[in-house]
């Protein structure tokens, strides 16, 4: 699944067209489903009429064909549990939040959020999203089994590479939890440690390269699924020498897309930066790799 980015005008409002044709252009392509507003669609960012309007329009084009999870996650639980009520009544087929930020949340604290989130989701599956770079606290083992025991999580993003924690909350869950993978340049990692799949930021810009090592991985081609991580790293260190969201908004519109400059505070790619981007990504092969790699 992409971890949709969000579009913007040249104003700085919804691109609501764009959205439409990019959430036309994953289905059309083979993708899995759809992840909205999380970190690569700045959701925290957006005010919550703008992640409603998000939402409202992806689900509307998506039709029912693939699943949606939503990210709601804010940082108070009055907040997150309103946009997973708004999430709900929109369609989702999923909810998914990071914990509580900022202050430092004891363990327990944590625990009371999502099931307050639970509760508002209802039947809708709950994923907890670890990214523990990003805020103060992380998912560990203990806490995941009494969630998911308790029917309060039945999903988890892990955007981490402690790959023992993973291991762990997997075996504590008994395989019963759905898990994606967070980062991107381990996605063959982790399908090989057990992962249902995976949720990131550079499948919108190479999502062709990203089905391909899924496919191979499942089909048993290990050796065509290490080529293609290797080649979609490659892109990946290319587009790390800049901020992630600006990079991926630069590579999309070298592709042709309308998806607007990033919001604020971040800044976009000044034009010298843009310029180093387009040949690093030259270098790489990034402009020819559907032809090179048959994909």
């Amino acid at each position: 699944m992409p971890a949709l980015l969000t579009p913007f005008t040249p104003e700085g409002m919804i691109h609501r067209s764009t959205l439409r044709d990019l959430v036309e252009h994953f289905i059309e392509l083979g993708m899995d489903g759809l992840y909205l507003c999380g970190s690569t669609g700045e959701g925290l960012l957006l005010s919550e009429a703008e992640r409603s309007l998000v939402v409202e329009t992806a689900v509307d084009a998506v039709d029912g064909r693939v699943p949606v999870i939503v990210h709601v996650g804010d940082s108070s639980t009055r907040a997150a549990q309103q946009l997973t009520r708004q999430a709900r009544d929109l369609g989702a087929d999923g909810v998914a939040s990071i914990p509580p930020f900022y202050y430092h949340f004891s363990g327990a604290e944590i625990a009371a959020f999502y099931r307050a989130l639970k509760e508002t989701a209802g039947e809708l599956p709950l994923y907890f999203y670890n990214i523990p770079d990003l805020i103060n606290s992380r998912l560990d083992v203990d806490l995941a089994r009494d969630l998911f025991e308790d029917g309060v999580i039945q999903g988890m993003k892990y955007t981490h590479h402690d790959m023992l924690t993973l291991q762990g909350i997997m075996e504590a869950c008994g395989g019963g939890l759905n898990v994606f993978s967070g980062p991107d340049e381990k996605l063959l990692s982790f399908l090989v440690m057990g992962v249902d799949g995976g949720i990131g930021t550079t499948y919108n810009c190479m999502p062709e390269l990203f089905l391909g090592i899924y496919q191979a991985y499942r089909a048993g081609d290990l050796d065509r699924a290490r080529v293609l991580q290797q080649q979609a790293n490659r892109v990946i260190s290319v587009m790390a020498r800049f901020n992630m969201i600006p990079a991926l908004k630069a590579v999309m519109a070298f592709q042709g897309w309308e998806v607007g400059g990033p919001r604020g505070p971040f800044l976009p790619l000044s034009s010298a930066d843009r310029d180093r981007l387009r040949r690093g990504l030259e270098e790489v092969g990034f402009f020819s790799m559907k032809g090179e790699f048959d994909l």
